[in-house]
């Protein structure tokens, strides 16, 4: 490429009538190319050199690894290239991300509103909270609803498939309809291969079906990316900072305190809609798809000691079992309808319906506590309570028999 003087000289030569031969032995060059700088319009330009790398070839993977994971450190995606036959420096790759994130940065993003009853957000979290006892971790799992920002926030044993269709299903009979869509990250129980740049999600089979059992689409956003789901988001930060900040009696009262506290949040102006969810929701409420008659069969698993006096607690309810389990630890495993007390080896020893979350109840069976002295008598008591409306135990006669089956009580 020749310098901008030579293309000057050129066109000042053929002005001045000399031929295309002359000017290229004057300037010493072709006399094709003493034409070319004639007949160019513009000076000539250095064509930037196209050089290659080796990190070329592996550029659209490290795009796409930045989609999913914005945040992913150039260190991580050169070890990883490595073991894909990498084997140039690291500074190149750092260079590369350090570009491409800036790019990324500067991407405008819309905010998303939902229509009434279009879709529902929900996530897991995780903390550490302090009860009497000590230090205890508690996961939740957060729903709340696009349009009316109405919020739910559960309680659950794990971040499994098993907990977050139970606390969908919860929240929705809850309010009394599904939204038409689900959006939740790429959360291991539901995805099984997480959705990429080209390529859709891969959804785990019973995801699926619970989805059509409720006539409802999951949409799993990428992972990381805030933007997409921003309302669940937002709401991880303080239900974490509110846990944190107090003491609970036991579980029970931190799930009562939950509840409180998610109540109070749906009854305050909202910043954004200028409403409050409570009264926003009633706007979404028709909007809502309607429910299943029989809700999708799932089944939580938890571990739970007998008291001294036979019961077990569970979302704030306690239930009865069989004397002989005094002292000793079971499982609980609740579908939709039932709680189902098993032995640890999975053993089903009884089943009660299951009583909504919170209320305090106390259920007995007078037949869980036969052979143990005084039960003839108290329950005697007791049912004459019943009768005026005074007893604080809900007491049902049922027959043992009934539990002879044995079932695999670990599907849960």
């Amino acid at each position: 490429m020749y310098r901008g003087e030579y293309w000057v000289n050129a066109k000042a030569m053929r002005k001045q009538g000399m031929s295309y031969k002359d000017i290229g032995l004057t300037l010493d060059m072709d006399w094709s190319t003493a034409k070319k700088l004639c007949e160019s319009q513009g000076m000539p330009r250095p064509k930037k050199r196209e050089r290659s790398s080796k990190l070329d070839p592996f550029k659209p993977l490290i795009d796409a690894w930045l989609d999913m994971r914005p945040k992913m450190q150039a260190s991580l995606i050169t070890d990883r290239l490595q073991s894909l036959g990498y084997d140039g420096s690291y500074t190149v790759v750092k260079d590369y991300v350090r570009e491409r994130k800036r790019e990324m940065a500067n991407l405008a993003v819309v905010r998303f509103e939902t229509v009434p009853g279009y879709q529902a957000q929900t996530d897991f979290g995780k903390l550490k909270v302090q009860f009497l006892s000590g230090w205890s971790h508690v996961i939740f799992l957060v729903v709340m609803l696009g349009f009316s920002r109405l919020r739910r926030t559960i309680l659950v044993p794990d971040e499994t498939r098993t907990s977050l269709i139970a606390g969908l299903t919860d929240t929705f009979y809850a309010i009394g309809g599904a939204t038409y869509e689900i959006l939740l990250d790429n959360l291991k129980p539901v995805v099984v291969h997480p959705r990429l740049k080209d390529e859709e999600a891969v959804l785990a089979e019973e995801w699926l079906r619970f989805c059509a059992t409720c006539g409802i689409q999951a949409n799993p956003c990428w992972p990381y990316r805030a933007q997409t789901k921003g309302k669940v988001e937002r709401l991880i930060s303080p239900v974490k900072r509110f846990c944190s900040s107090h003491t609970f009696l036991d579980t029970a009262h931190l799930e009562a305190e939950i509840a409180s506290w998610d109540h109070a949040y749906n009854s305050r102006i909202h910043s954004t809609t200028g409403q409050a969810p409570y009264d926003r929701f009633e706007l979404e409420r028709p909007h809502l798809l309607p429910l299943p008659p029989e809700p999708f069969f799932y089944a939580t698993c938890e571990v739970r000691k007998v008291s001294r006096d036979c019961f077990v607690s569970f979302e704030g309810n306690r239930y009865s079992a069989p004397a002989q389990y005094a002292g000793a630890e079971i499982k609980v495993r609740a579908t939709p309808a039932e709680v189902h007390l098993l032995s640890r080896e999975g053993a089903l020893i009884c089943a009660h319906r299951r009583r909504e979350r919170g209320l305090g109840i106390a259920v007995m069976v007078e037949e869980h506590y036969r052979g143990v002295p005084g039960a003839e008598r108290a329950f005697a008591h007791l049912e004459r309570l019943q009768e005026m409306g005074l007893s604080p135990f809900c007491v049902e006669k049922r027959d043992l028999s009934v539990y002879e089956a044995v079932t695999d009580g670990d599907q849960g």
